[in-house]
């Protein structure tokens, strides 16, 4: 018979859980900052930190888009405070102990209330992705480094020393060993437990009978807990009990905000390695539950919760995937999850004294040795097997210097890496994103057959490069090397075009290496055109743009299509034999050759005088009609989303238009206006079923001549995608 746990009770048991595991942390914190000149305030800093879990994890329950998230302090920031804390204490050499605990206070709230504000503000105006700009191997570095300071502190808080000098010169003391081998020895059985088997109730149970264990030994030995406590076994509480909390008053009055301001570059890596803990967390429950996370909400609703924890001088938190998973697991749903695991530490706070009094020292550093040992083994281990060599070696190094020169020095060559990472790869990045000829990219501009092969001959002298991305020193080398191999060639191009269209921005260097290109084809005798260039470019390139069309060398045109025209125009008109056709009779035998019945298929077209600006088709309107361009041009073009024109298709004396509607019997896609007064000879369809039926050879002709248009203009749209696909 399966017996049903109910709902409420399920909770307990989990709050009861999450209560032990907090209670358990909250004295590891804070016997890990709160140890040596600072142990006055050791119960403080317990109560402050269980307190911090009881606001975190209602705050964050009540309000956060993940129902079930079970919010804490997390192991990941408390190593950094703990080691900027003991930094700053050191430099207060005339103060008594209650003037550096308040300071040890005044740095945990103004930690927290930055870490707040920085989750807030990134929620608020959704940068919650500004974060995954670090290099993973940078936060992994980060993370690892983080768990190394975690030992380092326990092992500190052991040996009472600082450095490493002094920590292995202490291992010859038995109060040292007697203090240092139970807490490896906890670490150990803790990780084993945990590794090895899944229960939720490992961690609680593990902990519970080490406590028993011990005080049964004590009690064993007849050692009453006063011997226990004056050997350091146990934490020294100097008479408190009860909830101990200092009053923000009193932190403002009595902290040394001088020594506070002097650990501000340390506490700077506090809210983005909490950033990304949280976001890292938060994929994770997102990979687990099966659902989306709104990433910023999540963000706002945590830094509101630390700025109210920064209040009491607490230490930051956020939600933690562990103790969230293992709800789900015991089927707790909802806010219940969150709300029975501060109800669990509330309970607690009366007596965190006295709890906390009664958790050995060995405990609380083993504690730390194991989280410390899970941070290491989970992002300097365990990412060899995902990551890069090269990226791994980085994590390596931000852990090793964190080892040998200290937490500081770590972070500035993490960040510096983090730069170096990001311009290797940015100018890995192509520079160009298309680099073509005059003779396969042409502008959208339909010519007569014998400017066409003007084109074909000639294009080679028009090098068009379509610039991308952010150029900058490290991707502008590429565009400077492209356009000299090019000018280096036998046949150097006539004009180059730089197309900035899907260009971001530039840099001073791009800047500096426009101006080598501009010189380069002034002495090269090329012409440059500027196409697309954003005002942002332009104001830049001013000064290096006015020199250079002092020579005649730079022009500017609004888009690719118009500077191609340009070029082409040039190459034409500079061609004798490329002279447009002055009749129609003269393009039909271009375009078909020639043919006996060609003077009676222009008898049955109607032939139409159009003034510029004359507007031929309404697009939408019904296609009955094929025009061939007899003289003049017209263009075609469409009314964009924006209210602004584009322009589409120019087409000159030989093109044939509105052919494509026509077969489809589709209507109109575009305007076509009168660009220069044109004469147009009209194809009805009328009159083209009439020859069908009446006269199928000379309907045979016309629909060759459209098929010719239409194979041309085909050519060339393959032509463009061979070279977009190469």
């Amino acid at each position: 018979m399966r017996f049903m746990i109910h709902p409420s009770l399920r909770a307990t048991m989990f709050g009861l859980i999450a209560g032990i595991d907090g209670l358990g942390t909250s004295v590891a914190f804070a016997a890990l900052i709160f140890s040596g000149t600072l142990a006055e305030g050791f119960a403080a800093g317990v109560s402050v930190m269980l307190l911090s879990s009881v606001l975190l994890g209602a705050y964050i329950s009540l309000r956060s888009r993940f129902p079930t998230s079970v919010a804490q302090v997390q192991e990941t920031t408390i190593a950094i405070l703990a080691s900027a804390i003991v930094a700053a204490t050191a430099t207060m050499s005339t103060a008594d102990g209650g003037q550096k605990v308040a300071t040890a206070f005044a740095i945990l709230a103004t930690s927290t209330f930055a870490t707040g504000a920085f989750f807030y503000f990134s929620g608020r105006f959704g940068l919650g992705a500004m974060v995954r700009f670090l290099p993973f191997s940078v936060v992994a570095g980060f993370l690892a480094g983080s768990g190394w300071l975690l030992i380092e502190g326990a092992l500190m808080m052991v040996s009472h020393t600082d450095g490493a000098i002094g920590m292995l010169q202490s291992l010859g003391q038995f109060s040292v060993l007697a203090i240092l081998l139970p807490a490896l020895l906890f670490a150990l059985i803790l990780t084993a437990g945990l590794r090895l088997m899944s229960n939720p109730l490992v961690m609680p149970a593990i902990m519970i009978a080490a406590i028993a264990l011990f005080h049964l030994s004590l009690w064993a030995a007849g050692l009453p807990i006063e011997d226990a406590r004056a050997r350091g076994w146990l934490p020294e509480l100097s008479g408190a009990s009860g909830l101990q909390l200092h009053s923000p008053l009193a932190i403002l009055r009595e902290a040394d905000w001088g020594v506070v301001l002097s650990v501000l570059p340390m506490l700077v890596s506090v809210p983005l390695i909490a950033m990304a803990g949280l976001l890292l967390n938060t994929s994770g429950l997102e990979l687990a539950a099966g659902k989306d996370i709104d990433a910023d909400a999540e963000l706002k609703t945590t830094g509101q919760a630390n700025i109210f924890v920064s209040l009491i001088g607490g230490a930051s938190g956020f939600t933690g995937i562990g103790m969230t998973l293992l709800a789900r697991r015991l089927g707790v749903i909802g806010r219940a999850a969150g709300l029975a695991s501060a109800a669990a530490m509330t309970l607690a706070l009366p007596f965190a004294t006295e709890l906390a009094g009664a958790v050995p020292l060995f405990l609380a550093a083993g504690l730390m040795m194991m989280l410390g040992g899970e941070l290491l083994y989970d992002w300097a281990v365990a990412t060899r097997r995902t990551l890069p060599h090269l990226e791994w070696a980085a994590v390596l190094t931000i852990v090793l210097t964190m080892m040998v020169f200290g937490f500081i020095t770590g972070i500035a060559i993490g960040l510096a890496f983090s730069v170096i990472t990001f311009v290797f790869n940015y100018a890995r990045l192509p520079a160009i994103r298309l680099a073509a000829s005059g003779r396969n990219r042409r502008s959208n501009t339909d010519r007569s057959a014998s400017a066409l092969r003007v084109l074909e001959e000639k294009g080679e002298t028009i090098h068009i490069l379509e610039l991308q991305n952010y150029l900058f020193f490290g991707t502008m080398e590429q565009v400077v090397s492209a356009v000299r191999r090019r000018l280096a060639e036998d046949h150097p191009p006539q004009f180059l075009i730089l197309d900035f269209r899907y260009v971001s921005g530039v840099d001073s260097a791009a800047i500096t290496g426009l101006a080598k290109i501009f010189r380069m084809a002034t002495v090269e005798n090329v012409a440059i055109t500027l196409t697309a260039l954003p005002e942002t470019v332009a104001r830049s390139l001013a000064h290096a743009m006015q020199e250079a069309q002092d020579h005649g060398t730079v022009t500017v045109a609004a888009d690719l299509d118009h500077a191609l025209e340009a070029c082409e125009e040039r190459l034409i008109l500079e061609d004798d034999n490329a002279k447009e056709p002055e009749g129609i009779a003269e393009q039909l035998v271009r375009a078909l050759g020639p043919h006996r019945r060609l003077a009676d298929l222009i008898a049955v077209m109607e032939r139409t005088q159009h003034a510029r600006g004359a507007i031929l088709i309404h697009s939408g309107e019904e296609a009955d009609d094929i025009y061939i361009v007899a003289k003049g041009s017209v263009k075609v073009q469409m009314q964009l989303a924006s209210g602004r024109m584009l322009r589409l298709r120019t087409m000159t004396a030989g093109a044939v238009l509105g052919e494509v509607a026509f077969y489809l019997r589709g209507p109109r896609t575009a305007d076509v206006v009168v660009e220069q007064d044109a004469t147009l000879c009209t194809l009805t369809r009328t009159v083209l079923e009439g020859l069908e039926r009446n006269d199928p050879e000379l309907a045979v002709l016309a629909h060759r001549l459209f098929a010719h248009a239409l194979a041309e203009r085909v050519a060339i749209a393959n032509r463009l995608v061979s070279l977009l696909s190469n």
